[in-house]
């Protein structure tokens, strides 16, 4: 069962604690006052920053990609353009290992049926109103690229069998009680949440405190922590590719045998 991502209050109160501030209450979380707010303000900005920032290893995922049908400007460099998976924090790689550039939420590539390996915010797809939605021909200045199917037009049906007009009798959806109804918890490694912490630190330093050397200090203390993870991240990627050699090669037999034959 999916878990719905709130604000990790340890983090926040230790990196209030390296500031000097006080730390968040229960009070303060019922009342959903201005200290909260902050906080959970700053820990979804900084959430989303790290991820883009590293290939973090416990946030990747792997997906087919789809060809958009989106109005893009066509590039004669490549001959396909997918949509970037909704929740990609990070591409990482296409398989094997072909070229690929990131425009606009788009992938460019001449690889078809591509998939790629990138890293995830956790991110919940939600619904998006039919009305935005373009059609082919609305923009002559602008090529789709689609995946071969031909367009239909939208559904606009609320709920299947229910005339739109006895729609808004239907009772909406509770509000949501969690900090990021939105986003699902992954189970990050430990580098990102102590990277998260450091960073937030230096956030709360510059907005909070009146100390700017305390703000230069924890950013280079988080700056440190990233360099780490991302040591770790390209240590990972050598590891996967690198082939553990046959004792017949290390020998040097498989040489002497293709010289033989």
């Amino acid at each position: 069962m999916e878990t719905i991502m709130n604000m990790n209050l340890a983090i926040v109160n230790r990196a209030l604690f390296a500031t000097g501030q006080n730390p968040l209450t229960d009070a303060d979380i019922a009342a959903k006052n201005s200290s909260f707010e902050l906080c959970k303000a700053y820990y979804i900005s900084t959430f989303l920053e790290a991820l883009s920032e590293v290939e973090w290893v416990g946030g990747r995922k792997r997906a087919k990609l789809v060809r958009t049908g989106m109005p893009v400007v066509k590039n004669r460099q490549y001959r396909f353009a997918y949509d970037m998976p909704f929740d990609c924090a990070r591409p990482i790689e296409l398989q094997n290992n072909e070229y690929f550039i990131v425009e606009d939420r788009l992938i460019l590539t001449d690889m078809p049926r591509a998939a790629l390996l990138y890293v995830s915010n956790g991110k919940i797809l939600r619904p998006i109103a039919a009305a935005s939605c373009g059609k082919p021909g609305d923009d002559p200045e602008h090529e789709y690229f689609t995946a071969g199917q031909p367009w239909t037009e939208p559904d606009y049906t609320l709920y299947p069998g229910v005339p739109a007009q006895i729609a808004d009798q239907f009772p909406e959806d509770p509000a949501p009680v969690d900090d990021y109804p939105d986003y699902i918890a992954l189970d990050y490694e430990h580098k990102f949440h102590e990277y998260i912490e450091k960073k937030l630190a230096a956030k709360f330093a510059m907005k909070l405190s009146e100390q700017p050397q305390l703000h230069i200090q924890l950013l280079q203390e988080a700056m440190l922590v990233r360099q780490e993870a991302v040591n770790a991240s390209r240590a990972s990627r050598a590891a996967k590719v690198k082939e553990t050699p046959w004792w017949s090669q290390q020998l040097g037999l498989e040489e002497q045998r293709n010289v033989n034959y």
